[in-house]
């Protein structure tokens, strides 16, 4: 395969995702704002790019980064994304529609081609090879872009031509996070009532409301393993955005917006601040007057 990228952005999800083009040969030249953190990609085989325009000198760029300020940065700076020679920009950051709209009008301004291409999964997702992708953007460009996809994930969902991308990303964060506070409270109610919860969580694995979701989660709420994946902050950042998404769209999110509370109050009270969203479990715990203990 003789394929090369440019990419920016080596944070958690973006590392995985470069490791998995190095595995599959493709030639990947990275910026990241730390440079450290790009050593074990270079280790690997990846090049070194100084500046983001550096590593927007491939035909395709991807980027994969933090929240709309990180996007906006990328575009606004001297040595950003559009300063390149790429023909296709492809974001795989979990940002809103009004930044995905504002990065395709900068970057068609430049004669660039725009792809919002947000992702589901975590790291240990992307390196199992099964993340996938909600893409939106002009077919050409998809379709340029699509053999990196390809070895990154396994599914691409085209769902639109515009910025369509970053609402299916929202929506499937939202109800993420309703679905991890709604597992932990229930995980509580099974557990006062004399149920373990292992018990439990393997019941509802099993039946109809079961999901690839509550299976994996299962052994975190069981043992308390609250080692990020995804942290408390960035659910919290993501139901506002749902929320935020909700207003301007005139739709009605009262269960959303009642978890946004809960995951602000987990981040600021410091319960579940900078570890896995399944700590919620230790707030819905606290909130019941029960002291959790690991099942193994």
């Amino acid at each position: 395969m003789n394929l090369s990228v440019g990419w920016i952005g080596a944070g958690k999800m973006g590392e995985a995702m470069v490791e998995r083009l190095l595995d599959g040969g493709v030639a990947v030249q990275v910026w990241n704002r730390t440079p450290a953190k790009c050593a074990s990609l270079v280790e690997r085989g990846a090049t070194l790019a100084s500046t983001p325009a550096e590593a927007a000198s491939h035909e395709v760029v991807f980027s994969m980064l933090l929240d709309d300020s990180g996007l906006r940065d990328l575009i606004a700076s001297e040595t950003g994304v559009l300063e390149g020679s790429a023909k296709v920009w492809v974001d795989c950051s979990s940002v809103s529609p009004v930044a995905a709209q504002a990065a395709s009008e900068a970057a068609a301004a430049k004669g660039i081609q725009f792809v919002s291409a947000p992702v589901s999964g975590n790291p240990g997702v992307v390196r199992a090879g099964r993340l996938i992708f909600a893409v939106s953007g002009p077919e050409t460009a998809i379709e340029t872009a699509r053999p990196f996809f390809d070895v990154i994930g396994r599914a691409v969902h085209v769902v639109g031509d515009s910025n369509q991308a970053s609402v299916v990303k929202i929506c499937t964060n939202a109800l993420l996070g309703v679905l991890m506070e709604t597992l932990s409270e229930v995980a509580i109610l099974g557990e006062k009532s004399g149920v373990k919860r292992e018990d439990l969580l393997n019941f509802i694995n099993d039946s109809a409301v079961g999901s690839p979701f509550s299976t994996y989660k299962t052994a975190a709420l069981v043992n308390l393993d609250f080692t990020p994946t995804f942290t408390s902050e960035a659910q919290r950042k993501d139901l506002r955005l749902a929320l935020s998404l909700a207003e301007s769209a005139g739709a009605s999110m009262p269960l959303v917006a009642a978890t946004e509370s809960e995951f602000d109050r987990l981040v600021t009270t410091g319960v579940g601040a900078g570890l896995d969203i399944a700590s919620a479990i230790a707030q819905v715990a606290n909130d019941s007057n029960i002291t959790l203990a690991p099942e193994h």
